[in-house]
């Protein structure tokens, strides 16, 4: 039976980075739960406590946990689209899917959630995350669609973007850039106006540090204007630390005090020394960043998330 103080990691099985995590932290300071294996893990939530015992028969309790860390947790079912479930076990995995939300609801309560705050991109998403970009950095023009044809401009060059990818295989894409005269209007559809540039710039986020990495453009432009689709020797070392000025430090965290948030990793376009923000991903993913630990970003975090270092828990809204 473990007494000893843990961080509680919400993850799932195919998580490259919730591993690196473990491996660099030690199973003894991580209890990790994979929410598309609930059906492995007992559990018990009461008035007085919460218990949770894995599949090789670790147990925790809610006083055991002292840190709670929100990863890429997903249904099974959106992992795996193509899984037919029947009507009793979608009901199931739905009802436990509730019940682990208002798990991390509680420990939120209780300031015990780290960096990735509970409900993050549900409270801010793409189109508002936008609206308040806007009064600190240059920002795109956007459009969200559906059924109204005269908002749609024939010959007129736009980049479409997806929302989610989690419904169904090949139901969802990467950035592209569109003809708005081609696109059928009874879909939705999610535009920004194009814009040239010479470097995708990420920079995460991680509390009071940021750790800012570029990617140049020009090996992919040729085929796609998204460095996910890039090819993957490029799009996954070619990725170098770099300084960012001063000033765009200082918007990033006046941005993230506005939203509320303590990590993120925000996404622009650099074209000489205009940087234009793009979108805030609040669950972000960074390892292919500094998978060696050699860049500070992995200590950051690693540090952060640590049951044996000072706690300092994500912001919770000051409901009015």
């Amino acid at each position: 039976m473990n007494r000893q103080p843990v961080t509680l990691l919400f993850t799932n099985s195919i998580d490259y980075v919730a591993d690196l995590l473990v491996k660099n932290l030690g199973s003894e300071q991580v209890f990790r739960y994979n929410t598309d294996l609930w059906q492995d893990y007992k559990l018990l939530v009461s008035d007085r406590t919460i218990e949770i015992e894995d599949p090789i028969g670790r147990r925790v309790t809610e006083a055991d946990i002292v840190k709670v860390f929100r990863r890429s947790s997903m249904r099974a079912s959106n992992i795996f689209p193509a899984t037919k479930l029947t009507d009793a076990e979608r009901y199931d995995e739905e009802e436990v899917w509730m019940a682990l939300s208002d798990i991390l609801n509680i420990f939120w309560e209780q300031g015990k959630v780290v960096l990735n705050q509970p409900l993050a991109t549900t409270r801010s998403c793409k189109m508002q995350q936008l609206r308040v970009a806007a009064r600190y950095f240059d920002v795109t023009p956007f459009r969200f669609v559906v059924g109204a044809a005269e908002h749609l401009r024939p010959g007129g060059q736009a980049v479409a973007k997806s929302f989610t990818f989690k419904f169904a295989d090949g139901i969802g894409f990467y950035a592209r850039k569109v003809d708005e005269g081609s696109l059928d209007p009874a879909h939705p559809w999610f535009l920004t106006d194009f814009v040239e540039a010479d470097e995708d710039v990420t920079v995460a986020l991680v509390r009071d540090e940021l750790f800012a990495y570029a990617l140049a453009r020009e090996p992919f432009l040729e085929q796609t204007i998204d460095w996910r689709k890039a090819p993957s020797s490029h799009a996954h070392r070619g990725w170098k630390p770099v300084k960012i000025p001063p000033a765009l430090s200082q918007a990033i965290f006046a941005f993230a005090a506005d939203i509320g948030i303590h990590y993120a990793r925000l996404d622009f376009l650099r074209k000489d020394s205009r940087y234009t923000f793009l979108e805030a991903n609040y669950a972000g993913e960074w390892g292919w960043l500094d998978p060696d630990n050699q860049n500070g970003l992995m200590a950051k975090i690693l540090y952060e998330i640590d049951p044996r270092t000072p706690l300092v828990g994500c912001p919770r809204p000051q409901w009015r």
